[in-house]
């Protein structure tokens, strides 16, 4: 039962880590629905909570199979994560969004 907690927390982070990095991207940002304004200030904290949430991915991998296994199965996540990222923003772009303001929760950074 560990291992599969210890899988979806990977697949989840690695998810909400590359939405945090596609929000960070200004063209993402608006086709989302966020505001033009102040997203310059965003974008740090989008960038850093994409970075700790990868971080946890990479994590829970390492933890769950092993510095060998792990690391595949990283890469893997994350190119599953990417693909996914990707067809959210091309299907439904604003379900993205919360995870941009939530991004400052994790990092602390406070919203402009």
């Amino acid at each position: 039962m560990t291992a599969i907690l210890l899988l979806l927390l990977a697949s989840l982070a690695g998810y909400a880590g590359f939405a945090c990095l596609a929000l960070a991207m200004p063209d993402h940002w608006q086709q989302a629905g966020g505001d033009a304004d102040g997203h310059a200030s965003r974008r740090n904290g989008l960038r850093r909570s994409a970075a700790l949430l990868l971080c946890t991915a990479l994590a829970a991998c390492i933890w769950r199979d092993g510095a060998s296994f792990g690391v595949i199965l990283w890469v893997v996540l994350l190119t599953a994560s990417a693909i996914a990222v990707a067809l959210t923003l091309a299907w439904r772009p604003r379900w993205l969004l919360w995870r941009g303001r939530a991004g400052h929760r994790v990092t602390g950074t406070p919203p402009r």
